[in-house]
């Protein structure tokens, strides 16, 4: 499943969720509700393009 949605987000070109997603996979990651989770990739995506 997580490789079906990382490569959805590639040809999306959502470059910022992909990290977010990737590090939220991580054993050190922050337990996220729902929601926060979604504003949290969000927030990535839209930092990401900014920065660009």
């Amino acid at each position: 499943m997580n490789t079906q949605t990382l490569e959805q987000m590639k040809q999306l070109r959502l470059h910022g969720m992909i990290r977010a997603f990737n590090s939220s996979l991580s054993p050190q990651s922050t337990d996220y509700t729902n929601d926060e989770f979604i504003a949290y990739l969000i927030q990535c995506e839209w930092d990401d393009r900014q920065n660009r």
